[in-house]
């Protein structure tokens, strides 16, 4: 009797173990795109990430990123992305970047831009509060390779 109660014990352990597995493996992969928000070697993947932030905000879909771009001389220009879905607000900080002024600007825009240059994609904002319809706000480039 015993071993039976010790075997049914090791089984509901080693099918919970793998029910745990599971649902971890399948929400990582679902919520792949999102597992990475920081973005900081303007490469490829990183170009596929933003690019999915934009079709999730046509989509009328929330995301966050944040992007680091880096200066010649010294910190980095740091730029935070933040969308409901329906609006977007696109903070740029340059407060670590040594010869800059040290502007913290922040923008709500209604607008999200996406322009397919011969060597780059940019992205931008427009429609923002506060300023003119057709006003170009932030700007990201992301080389094409």
């Amino acid at each position: 009797m015993k071993k039976i109660i010790w075997l049914l014990s090791f089984v509901i352990v080693i099918l919970g173990i793998g029910l745990f597995y599971s649902i971890r493996l399948n929400v990582t992969n679902k919520n792949d795109y999102l597992q990475r928000s920081i973005l900081y070697k303007f490469d490829q993947t990183d170009l596929n990430r933003i690019n999915t932030f934009y079709e999730r905000f046509l989509d009328h879909e929330g995301d966050y990123l944040v992007v680091i771009g880096h200066t010649i001389d010294s910190g980095p220009a740091i730029t935070n992305i933040n969308s409901n879905g329906k609006e977007i607000v696109w903070i740029n900080d340059m407060s670590r970047d040594a010869y800059s002024n040290g502007a913290i600007e922040v923008y709500k825009c209604k607008k999200l831009n996406k322009e397919e240059e011969y060597a780059s994609t940019v992205f931008s904002v427009s429609n923002c509060e506060g300023y003119l319809e057709d006003d170009i706000k932030g700007y990201i480039a992301f080389p094409k390779k």
